[in-house]
């Protein structure tokens, strides 16, 4: 496999993956296929980006980016991952698009500037592992998030996690497919307008 950007766009869905690739990266190319994990690159406004998917659970994302280390790829410095997550707290109803606190200080600056330059709302929060919380707790849930910023800390690479709500167990409301792929169009160009402004 050719080698591919350090600077990572993760998201769990091989579908995800092309939806993104196609609505905004330069000179795609598909550089490895292989069920669940998926691996694009090309550029956006000039600056070299990769688009991963490795899967929808956490054991998916530690085989992914092992896959990703063994294949040959430039050392990966930044790793945001782009999904949906579950919300069992009135704060946060469908469709929000949500920073996952505990994760790099300058992800999350860079992400609040790009936010500002786009005019989208983006809120804050602690997002909990489906293991660690409970129903009645009133939080955020992805299973993902926790492990990618333990395996950023353990590899040295910058981590954050931006979810946009789609389901919330309180008020009701719960995003469609087609709805959600159109909500996470807004929070997917916030990720890439992240990475030019380095």
């Amino acid at each position: 496999m050719e080698s591919m950007p350090g600077r990572i766009i993760l998201t769990d869905d091989p579908l995800r993956v092309r939806v993104l690739v196609a609505h905004h990266l330069e000179h795609a190319t598909t550089l490895h296929t292989d069920g669940d994990f998926s691996v694009s690159s090309g550029s956006y406004n000039g600056v070299p980006v990769a688009v991963v998917s490795t899967g929808f659970r956490s054991e998916s994302l530690l085989s992914g980016l092992s896959k990703l280390n063994s294949l040959g790829t430039a050392e990966i410095s930044e790793v945001v991952y782009i999904s949906t997550c579950v919300s069992t707290t009135g704060l946060f109803d469908a469709g929000a698009v949500i920073l996952a606190d505990g994760g790099s200080k300058s992800l999350i600056d860079r992400a609040l500037t790009a936010a500002g330059r786009l005019d989208a709302a983006v809120l804050t929060a602690s997002v909990l592992n489906p293991d660690e919380s409970h129903p009645g707790e009133g939080c955020l849930i992805d299973a993902i998030t926790g492990v990618l910023y333990e395996q950023g800390q353990l590899s040295g690479f910058e981590a954050l996690s931006i979810l946009t709500v789609s389901e919330n167990s309180v008020t009701g409301r719960n995003l469609e497919e087609n709805v959600i792929r159109s909500r996470l169009y807004p929070a997917s160009r916030l990720v890439f307008e992240m990475f030019v402004l380095l």
